[in-house]
């Protein structure tokens, strides 16, 4: 988003979460009608430009968006999107990837209030994973040749005994959303917002062998006093790494794999 997008975001962001830290229990129904005004914005490219167009008056604006969104939502999220077309936005898009951001700060509030977003973070990073390494479950939940109902369908198959509620509803919600954002952007994005709410960083490390709970505090220590904050390690197993660990944290990379030490010293020799 341009900075006058991100400043209209970051106000109805601020209202939002007022009311998220009173009505957090209803995070979830919150969240998935976020997804759904979204849905409705990105449809409908007249409506969409309608609601962004500044000379129109606000009040015009306004009084479109209840029209449009009142009788078929809460009046809690008819509220937020009249507040957001109010707004200034730069692009038609910005308001629409804002309600989809609001929804997922929805979701996960609702899993922040019952002490479980934690949870739910690591739940999202092994499910970032496991379609890492299930290339055809991947390709398959991505194909919007296939009905999302059938790709639900698969999604709950694979998660719904093995996630709560608010992991299934973000991967749910990737999946609705694919092929573009990709599968990985939507969950590496729900991830991330996970961590911020809990101020902290990610860490995605990459070992050739599993580590011991003793390596992945330590590790935690080192990397938290390395960057001034919490950091939240989630690692996962690559036997080309050969040996040592490789670590993704923000935009740095640190690898430290014999995979890499073997490359250099070959690259060194060649030269």
């Amino acid at each position: 988003m341009r900075a006058v997008s991100r400043e209209s975001y970051e106000r109805a962001k601020d209202r939002w979460g007022a009311l998220l830290r009173q009505k957090s229990a209803r995070g979830l129904d919150f969240g998935e009608e976020a997804f759904a005004v979204a849905d409705v914005l990105r449809a409908s490219g007249q409506l969409a430009r309608s609601l962004a167009d500044s000379s129109r008056a606000a009040q015009d604006r306004a009084r479109l968006a209840s029209d449009v969104f009142s009788p078929r939502f809460s009046e809690e999220m008819s509220e937020l999107v009249i507040g957001l077309v109010r707004d200034r936005w730069a692009d038609e898009a910005d308001i629409a990837d804002s309600v989809e951001l609001l929804g997922v700060q929805s979701v996960l509030a609702h899993s922040d209030s019952a002490g479980k977003l934690g949870e739910t973070e690591g739940e999202l990073y092994r499910a970032m994973r496991l379609l890492a390494e299930e290339r055809d479950l991947r390709i398959t939940l991505s194909d919007d040749a296939v009905s999302l109902a059938r790709r639900d369908a698969l999604a709950d198959r694979v998660w719904k005994k093995h996630v709560g509620a608010p992991a299934l509803t973000l991967i749910r919600r990737a999946v609705a959303r694919a092929p573009l954002p990709t599968l990985a952007a939507s969950l590496t994005g729900y991830v991330d917002a996970a961590a911020e709410i809990q101020s902290k960083l990610v860490a995605s490390v990459t070992a050739a062998s599993p580590l011991t709970r003793k390596q992945e505090e330590r590790l935690k220590r080192i990397l938290s006093a390395r960057y001034g904050k919490d950091v939240s390690v989630h690692v996962a197993i690559d036997a080309a790494a050969v040996g040592g660990i490789r670590i993704h944290i923000g935009d740095d990379v640190i690898d430290a794999t014999l995979a890499t030490r073997i490359k250099g010293v070959k690259d060194a020799v060649i030269k």
